[in-house]
């Protein structure tokens, strides 16, 4: 590239502050493509992907919204996954948006070789869910990804030590004992449950952190909310066409 002078042979500082802007987007776009690399999913859809099916839907799945919908939203998330926590805005919006017509659940697909407190983090909602039941579970869940850049930062604590130092503060918040919080954060039905998860999700292939699900089909990860609505849009009026189908 031929690059501009003035008469003194030095570049003009409108050419300059063009070659900054220039390599400052070129290099966030390393730094992005190297965070997705390591865990995080791609916004873009990709022409390799393939669509595979998770696991029919169990009592024992965590659910929110109407249980009597004919379209279901599943996650397969990380509370220690930075993209997850970028997506928790937007799965809320659309909970509050879709609730009447869509049936939301979690499950847990904690990357515990690159996140170190992902599995204590899937203990602790599934501690919260184990004493209080659906409401408390929902509520740690959310106050996990809420808080998610104060509790996953410090890499020099033990799980233990984000428990006590985080998420006993959490369930106190939330109205959990926390005595029996803490017993229920190793219990063995917590780490069964979580195992089925991740093996559900094995089972799937999946590859990334959040992974989603629409009627048990995977869907490239949306790009935005819009994106996202327009997904949900399709399946709801397609599960239409199909009732009447039937009938």
């Amino acid at each position: 590239m031929k690059i501009m002078q003035n008469r003194t042979g030095q570049m003009s500082k409108t050419t300059i502050w063009f070659i900054v802007g220039f390599l400052v987007v070129v290099t966030a776009g390393v730094i992005i493509a190297g965070a997705y690399s390591s865990g995080a999913p791609s916004n873009t859809a990709s022409s390799t992907f393939v669509s595979t099916t998770a696991a029919a839907l169990t009592p024992a799945d965590w659910t929110e919204g109407n249980p009597n919908a004919k379209v279901s939203l599943i996650e397969y998330g990380d509370f220690e996954c930075p993209a997850c926590g970028e997506y928790f805005p937007v799965v809320q919006q659309l909970v509050q948006n879709y609730s009447s017509t869509v049936l939301f659940v979690f499950r847990n697909f904690p990357l515990t070789t690159i996140h170190p407190f992902a599995q204590i983090g899937a203990q602790a909602a599934e501690a919260a869910g184990l004493e209080g039941g659906v409401a408390k579970y929902w509520a740690m869940n959310n106050l996990l990804y809420t808080d998610q850049q104060q509790w996953s930062l410090n890499s020099a604590l033990t799980p233990q030590q984000v428990v006590s130092q985080y998420f006993d503060g959490y369930a106190q918040t939330i109205g959990l004992d926390v005595n029996k919080f803490n017993t229920d954060v190793s219990a063995t039905s917590v780490l069964n449950k979580i195992q089925t998860d991740v093996n559900s999700g094995n089972a799937a292939q999946i590859q990334h952190t959040p992974t989603f699900f629409v009627n048990l089909q995977q869907i490239p990860n949306p790009t935005s909310l819009q994106d996202f609505e327009n997904t949900l849009n399709a399946a709801l009026a397609s599960s239409t066409a199909t009732s009447s189908t039937a009938q």
